[in-house]
């Protein structure tokens, strides 16, 4: 009898959980879907490298936004630095796979208190091909409201 209330409880438990988490799919938008073109490939030295092929090129330099959920690199309740996904924190173990693009270091103009809500931040396209920093970077950005 406890084996079964135990059952009970877990499958009840994670269909409440199941039904909390928020679907990715608003927080897409044509920046991210243009993000998400950067591909690896075996370069002239036989290393595998990044490519950002030329329409992603053509939009480095330049303002978009993004709309994702915060994703802190410090403890604390304010940031002026963060990443941005599309999925939230709950949900990071599946950030990268599929059809989901990777992170983006967003560097804010004023700093920010943290949300676990989506937000939407307007800045300046940054591709760092730094192989030690993120591939895309967000810069002077701006909480859009």
């Amino acid at each position: 009898m406890k084996k079964l209330l135990f059952t009970i409880l877990l499958f009840c438990t994670g269909i409440s959980v199941q039904a909390q988490l928020p679907d990715h799919t608003p927080m897409m938008n044509k920046y991210w879907d243009l993000l998400n073109t950067r591909t690896i490939k075996k370069g002239t030295s036989g290393l595998y490298e990044p490519y950002f092929p030329p329409p992603l090129m053509a939009a480095n330099k330049k303002p978009i936004y993004l709309s994702g959920y915060m994703v802190p690199l410090k403890t604390g309740a304010v940031h002026k630095t963060f990443l941005l996904s599309v999925l939230p924190v709950a949900q990071c173990q599946f950030c990268g796979e599929g059809d989901i693009p990777e992170m983006v270091e967003v560097f804010m103009e004023e700093p920010l208190k943290f949300t676990s809500k989506p937000i939407t931040i307007d800045g300046i396209l940054n591709i760092n091909q730094d192989p030690d920093g993120a591939a895309f970077q967000l810069l002077k950005g701006k909480l859009k409201k």
